[in-house]
């Protein structure tokens, strides 16, 4: 373990977010207990609001816009369950995925270049979790100022609540009224980190692997010049063999990273990936189509500009990693290799050489459910297929007025 450990504000709002929604790793018995307890909170806050939203369409049902709504809802909540489920299945590779991160990538100990490229990764993490938390804040703020402000204009007997609540129970009368209000902004919130709180840390990882794949080539290009002061040819090819060596070592255990991040995020990106088409397109018909509020149309407003920045993001890292992984076999292959001497040394850097490059040509990919590597390609192909459908549903609205 390094003697500095770094942490910056991408990286603790992450593992806040983690630990309150019960799936950051823990170290000691009073840990496993906070752990417990916001597990179990979480899975609360969950049930509580899979019954407000099923309990509201059985009795609405036949409000299309209304129905719509509690249908996107139900999506968002079934795809934190469903995050949250296939993390704690795999509990033990992502403990490992944070223990080598702390210990190989979130570090000081970086050459004056390597620090740059290690600044530049943290300024990009440090803006995609301030983004993220604040457009998703903003829309879930909104469920919280709509009644807000329909209450203004209304007396205290006909006070709603940010969830339509079906019961006996006075509600609209205070305190019965305030510990309701409070109880669900909790849920909300709630669920708002347990969705932010995997995916922004996902990314986070992502886009340090990517740091430390471009740190590698600049080891790797490094390599030759430093070693390029010796006079005596065979001491030249040991000391580049030597460095060579180490250079392997850390591309090997950055492949095993990649391989453990394929295994924890794969079905959370490929859930992600298969709703992200028909969240877009409510979207489209509550804020285009749909008779409602202002304020419930912002709400809508701002999840478009989520989820949008939102795959931006995490297509633009995976897209990052296939280029920076693949990267390294020209960066092995630029090297000075080609004027070290055949001895033995020099043979087996040159056979070692052929092994690196041949892993590179092969390069490191998060994936959709094992089905497809995502990329930049993934953000079009799924923008342009919503579009189509946003379009479709839009005709189709049209051709039922004029009927």
């Amino acid at each position: 373990m390094h003697a500095q450990q770094y942490n910056d504000i991408s990286i603790r709002f992450s593992q806040f977010l983690l630990k309150i929604t019960g799936t950051w790793i823990t170290t000691n018995r009073s840990e496993r207990r906070q752990r417990k307890f916001a597990t179990a909170y979480t899975i609360f806050m969950v049930i509580y609001a899979i019954y407000l939203n099923i309990s509201d369409a059985y009795y609405t049902w036949g409000d299309f816009s209304h129905c719509t709504f509690l249908l996107y809802n139900l999506l968002c909540i079934t795809l934190v369950v469903f995050k949250i489920l296939v993390v704690t299945i795999r509990k033990a590779e992502f403990k490992d995925l944070i223990l080598f991160a702390q210990e190989h990538f979130w570090h000081f100990e970086y050459d004056n270049d390597e620090m740059i490229l290690f600044t530049n990764c943290r300024n990009f993490c440090k803006l995609w979790t301030v983004s993220s938390y604040c457009v998703t804040q903003t829309s879930l703020a909104f469920y919280i100022i709509s009644p807000i402000m329909v209450n203004i204009r209304r007396n205290g007997s006909e006070r709603i609540l940010p969830f339509q609540m079906w019961t006996k129970l006075p509600v609209t009368d205070t305190p019965y009224y305030e510990i309701t209000f409070i109880i669900l902004v909790l849920n909300v919130q709630q669920i708002g980190a347990a969705y932010l709180s995997n995916d922004g840390f996902m990314c986070v990882l992502n886009m340090h692997v990517i740091c430390q794949f471009q740190i590698l080539q600049h080891r790797l290009m490094k390599l030759w010049s430093t070693a390029d002061e010796q006079t005596d040819a065979n001491d030249y090819a040991d000391s580049c063999y030597a460095g060579l060596k180490i250079c392997i070592q850390q591309h090997q255990s950055l492949i095993k990273f990649c391989n453990k991040l394929e295994q924890v995020y794969s079905l959370p990106i490929f859930a992600h990936v298969l709703v992200f088409s028909l969240l877009m397109c409510i979207d489209a018909y509550e804020i285009i189509l749909a008779d409602v509020s202002t304020s419930m149309k912002i709400i809508f407003i701002f999840h478009v500009l989520g989820s949008c920045m939102h795959l931006l993001f995490f297509t633009y890292s995976c897209h990052g990693l296939i280029e920076e992984s693949g990267n390294v076999s020209m960066a092995t292959y630029s090297g000075w290799w080609t004027v070290l001497p055949m001895s033995k040394t020099g043979r087996m850097l040159r056979r070692d050489i052929k092994t690196i490059m041949m892993k590179s040509m092969r390069p490191c990919y998060l994936s959709a459910g094992g089905f497809f590597p995502v990329s930049l390609e993934t953000s079009t192909t799924l923008m342009s297929s919503t579009m189509s459908y946003i379009t479709l549903m839009r005709e189709s609205s049209m051709r039922l007025r004029n009927e």
